[in-house]
């Protein structure tokens, strides 16, 4: 069967217009959960401890984090709490890290270290992460764990 010209051109024309509709258009704004973890944690000289948190968005639009906080057990043990106000903007699908340093009491370093002997250490942030753009309180709860890093005492990742 042999389509007429005219006819074929049409059939081109809706082709290429679906095509389009496919394509063209705003991106799909999505809003999901961020995500913070720990990048990184030194135990300094006086007992403190300076942590790098990995704030995670995995929105596809870029968002202002205005406050990350949440209480830290390490093997189940609380140790403290990292309240922070970074406000800084992260890009959708991407990341940043921010510090925070934490004076936990004299035992959790202890039990940091004698934890670590067996490999790793397990922790847990239980909080909220705040933005400002978009406005929304999200509730955080994440569980990972850190290990030893070679050649550098006292710090895990």
């Amino acid at each position: 069967m042999k389509l007429s010209h005219p006819i074929r051109a049409a059939f081109v024309l809706v082709c290429l217009c679906l095509l389009a509709a496919c394509g063209g258009g705003k991106p799909v704004r999505r809003i999901n959960p961020p995500a913070l973890s720990i990048q990184q944690l030194a135990v300094q000289a006086d007992g403190r401890w300076l942590i790098e948190l990995r704030v995670q968005n995995f929105s596809t639009v870029p968002m202002r984090f205005d406050t990350l906080e949440a209480g830290l057990e390490i093997e189940g043990t609380n140790v403290g709490a990292v309240f922070l106000r970074p406000a800084i903007e992260i890009p959708g699908q991407s990341a940043d890290i921010v510090e925070a340093t934490l004076s936990p009491g004299r035992d959790a370093g202890t039990r940091l270290a004698e934890a670590a002997r067996d490999g790793s250490v397990g922790y847990q942030l239980r909080g909220t992460i705040e933005t400002g753009e978009p406005a929304k309180k999200f509730p955080l709860s994440q569980s990972s764990r850190l290990s030893p890093v070679p050649g550098r005492p006292n710090t895990y990742r």
